[in-house]
This record gives C-alpha cells, sequence and structure tokens, in this order.
C-alpha cells in the first residue's frame, strides 16, 4: 500500500481502529510505531504500546504470539536508527518532463505504462531510483498498478526488455527483486502530480496519449469526443439512474 501523508493516515486510523483490506498488519505495526517512539524512552513499553494499539483493531485471526517478535524487531530498530522512525509526509510523487522523454522512447504503450510506473514507484521509495521488492509478489503488484494484464513470463519478458536497452538495472544479490531506474534524473519541470498509485498505467494513457482520457469515475481509458465527456458509458448510465432515483425518492417524500 502506497501512502503519501502517513501521519495523516495514522491519526485517522488510530480514531477508528478500522484497518483497511489493503493495508497489511506489519505496515500497521509501522505506523503505530512511529506515531509513538517519541512518547517512550524504553523500548518495552513502546512495545507494549503498540501490542496494546493493535489489539483495539480486532484484526480478524490476528495471534499476538505470531506478531509478538515483529512488534519487537520494528521497534528497536527505530530506537536504533537503522529504520526511519519519520512519517513520509507527501503531497504528490512528481513526474518531470525528462521522465515524459524517457517514456516517450519505449516502442508501445505497455512499455511506457510500465516505465511510468516503475519511475513512481521509485520516486515514493525515494533509494536513488531503487524499487525495492522482496518477492514476486511486489513485481506482479507493480504490474497491476500500471494496469498490464498477464502472467509472470509476459511480466519477465517486459523487465529484460527494458534491462536489455539500458532503462532498468537489476540487484545482483538473488534473493530479491529489486529494480534500479537508470538516468534517473529530473529537471524542475513537474508535468504531472501523482496522488494515487491505483491505475497508475491509465493515469498515464489519460493524460498523455493524445485523443485518450480517463473515466472519473472507475479510470477506465476512453476516447475523447470533444463533448466534455468525463465519464465511461457504463458510469454515466449508473450515474443518470442514480439521479433518477434521487429525483423520485424526493418527489415521494413531497
Amino acid at each position: 500500500m502506497y501512502i503519501l501523508d502517513e501521519e495523516k493516515y495514522i491519526n485517522q486510523l488510530l480514531d477508528t481502529y478500522k484497518k483497511p483490506d489493503d493495508l497489511s498488519v506489519l505496515y500497521l505495526i509501522t505506523l503505530i510505531s512511529k506515531y509513538y517512539i517519541n512518547k517512550y524512552d524504553n523500548i518495552n513499553n513502546l512495545v507494549d504500546k503498540v501490542k496494546k494499539e493493535i489489539s483495539l483493531f480486532n484484526i480478524s485471526g490476528y495471534q499476538e504470539y505470531f506478531y509478538a517478535s515483529k512488534i519487537y524487531n520494528i521497534c528497536s530498530e527505530m530506537f536504533v536508527g537503522n529504520t526511519k522512525k519519520e512519517f513520509k509526509k507527501l503531497e504528490y510523487i512528481p513526474i518531470y518532463s525528462s521522465d515524459l522523454e524517457i517514456i516517450n522512447t519505449l516502442p508501445s504503450d505497455k512499455y511506457k505504462k510500465l516505465m511510468f510506473t516503475l519511475i513512481a514507484n521509485a520516486r515514493y521509495m525515494d533509494s536513488s531510483g531503487w524499487i525495492n521488492k522482496k518477492t514476486s509478489d511486489g513485481i506482479r503488484e507493480i504490474f497491476k498498478q500500471a494496469n498490464i494484464s498477464g502472467g509472470d513470463d509476459l511480466r519477465d519478458s517486459m523487465l529484460h526488455d527494458l534491462y536489455k536497452n539500458g532503462y532498468i538495472s537489476f540487484a545482483r544479490a538473488n534473493m530479491n527483486q529489486n529494480i534500479k531506474i537508470n538516468h534517473f534524473e529530473h529537471n524542475e519541470d513537474v508535468v504531472y502530480k501523482v496522488t494515487d498509485f491505483n491505475h497508475l498505467g491509465n493515469q498515464y494513457l489519460g493524460n498523455f496519449k493524445k485523443g485518450y482520457m480517463m473515466c472519473k469515475n472507475c479510470w477506465k481509458i476512453i476516447r475523447c469526443t470533444g463533448n466534455k465527456k468525463m465519464y465511461c458509458k457504463k458510469c454515466a448510465e449508473d450515474m443518470i439512474r442514480e439521479k433518477t432515483r434521487e429525483r423520485v425518492r424526493l418527489f415521494r417524500e413531497k
């Protein structure tokens, strides 16, 4: 899950104690640890507080014994400074004109969507162009963000093509699948601001492919028709039906 303003996000969660389905338990533990770390000078007290807060979320299937060592390790790493204890606080992820210049050298929309997504991920992670993914599930997540469907063979082939042509590099260690964006420089010309990591591939096409736009409701790519269309056919019909139901409801209430 990609959260731009972690402090705002965890504040909202601690008001409701409801964990979103797409937020992992480990990420939730990390956010709670960051929230309370400056309020405790003893690691054991911090660990106890994090355990107590996690329990208030009533997470289905959660067992404290399973996460006890993970909670301790996360808190410990923050205490000794091996991991950042500061919240990530970003308004957006910038895409620069220099990024588009690189993307536009690619041969097809599919590769352009993937490169756009990789660049956005690398900027979010702020690790000198590295995208840190430890498993193939992390790679699948990137392709899902890029709106590219297909199996592992397709993913491997596309990444190999980018590697072969000098767009990306891979970590030498075999135990992870980290990717580095080559030529990760940028200028000051921000051409797009990523505020949501869903449908990054469609965001690219909807904003940079001439004659196309993105449905404001479902993010599907649709053709521009020059009539100020904002929604795909299905969403537009759904909205008309909803407005009709609302008018009927108001009429009956009168």
